[in-house]
């Protein structure tokens, strides 16, 4: 919250974010009520960290009502996430079936209805694993949702296209030949094709015309290998459902992080070519292993990345390093967010010595002003002192 504060305010060195990013990624927690640790996974062994005391503090507040609080947390910062996004940009929130319905509705108030564009299907498992029992009393779920919201009627997409790969003789059923003797398939123009644009694919070849007149364009197979049945066709358009790109299990070894929750970078690819353009800001907010920013870095995007764990950050900041990336600024700007210190059930207390004493004590902080460091188990009736070290 405080980065995003940060970057609308306006001051004497540096000047306002504001309607200046162009896309947005966050993946934020499903609020699943996972165990937060943060696990890292390295080739001598595996480590576990607990969140630090203000970690805790912070996602016993987000948790505190279910996913009432869930979605208090998550409301300003969308709202003000949209006040950073440029008139053409757009927002993906990655999301799953924990709190995405309810994460729709608030989002269609924030950007307007009018504004959404696709629920996007990703396909983040290819493969199921040992069932639980009560696994077992439904089906198994292999994708997760990314909601696409448009900042306004300016922003566009740039479509992506993807190789399809037949292994089947039934699909070459719909190819013929054409004058060159190449297999194709005939498709009718979807979009918005110009007549420039049908005469420059029909110089090209690429445009089959109807006894009526009516222009289809060709689709070339790409390649055939002898002794096998598989063949790709060309490319096609990408739509809303991506079960071609690598899933959580399978992120390549050049890539891994070592993060539980890393995302593959073909899917940050995806999106990024999709919604901006070179030198075009990228912002991610919910960064975990810095998918987002190592992505944007390799394809010349300029990005912005924010983690309230420190875990995160050290290993963003690792990967961006080993990657060569260009010199960019690491900071740390608070132990965490002041609002929920705030709006926490801790709100009365004045010195943070007191949640300490609750966090790890369960203790009860005594109220009178000349004690703000003392504390007492009410069970046992055992003080507690807490000094703080600067």
């Amino acid at each position: 919250m405080l980065t995003l504060k940060a970057l609308l305010t306006e001051s004497e060195n540096s000047p306002s974010m504001r309607g200046k990013i162009d896309l947005i990624y966050i993946d934020p927690p499903f609020d699943s009520k996972a165990d937060y640790r943060t696990k890292v996974n390295l080739q001598n062994g595996d480590i576990q960290q607990k969140p630090t005391v203000i970690e805790q503090f912070a996602y016993k507040d987000t948790w505190k009502d279910g996913t009432a609080s869930y979605l208090e947390m998550m409301v300003p910062r969308l709202i003000l996430m949209r006040e950073l996004l440029s008139e053409k940009g757009s927002i993906y929130v990655h999301i799953d079936w924990h709190v995405g319905h309810y994460l729709k509705v608030i989002m269609d108030d924030i950007f307007g209805k009018d504004n959404f564009r696709n629920e996007i299907i990703w396909q983040s498992s290819k493969t199921v694993g040992r069932m639980s029992r009560e696994e077992q009393k439904k089906f198994d779920m292999i994708c997760d949702s990314i909601f696409l919201y448009a900042k306004s009627s300016e922003t566009s997409i740039t479509k992506q296209r993807r190789k399809i790969y037949y292994n089947d003789k039934e699909a070459l059923k719909k190819f013929k030949f054409d004058e060159q003797k190449r297999l194709y398939f005939k498709d009718s123009p979807k979009g918005n094709y110009s007549e420039d644009s049908i005469k420059k694919l029909d110089n090209e070849g690429r445009i089959y015309w109807t006894k009526n007149g009516t222009p289809r364009i060709k689709t070339f197979l790409e390649k055939i290998k002898k002794g096998k049945i598989e063949y790709s066709i060309e490319e096609i358009k990408v739509a809303n459902l991506w079960n071609d790109l690598s899933d959580m299990m399978h992120i390549s070894n050049n890539e891994k992080t070592g993060y539980t929750t890393q995302k593959p970078f073909d899917l940050l690819e995806r999106i990024i070519k999709a919604s901006s353009n070179e030198n075009s800001i990228v912002a991610d907010f919910f960064c975990g292993s810095g998918t987002t920013g190592a992505v944007a870095e390799k394809l010349g995007r300029k990005w912005i990345m924010s983690d309230l764990g420190k875990p995160a950050c050290m290993i963003t900041r690792k990967r961006l390093i080993d990657q060569d990336s260009n010199p960019f600024l690491f900071q740390s700007i608070g132990d965490y967010q002041k609002e929920q210190y705030e709006q926490s059930e801790f709100s009365t207390i004045r010195d943070l010595s007191h949640v300490v004493i609750h966090l790890y004590f369960d203790a009860i902080p005594f109220n009178e002003n000349t004690y703000t460091n003392l504390g007492y188990i009410k069970e046992s009736k055992t003080l507690i002192y807490a000094q703080l070290l600067s």
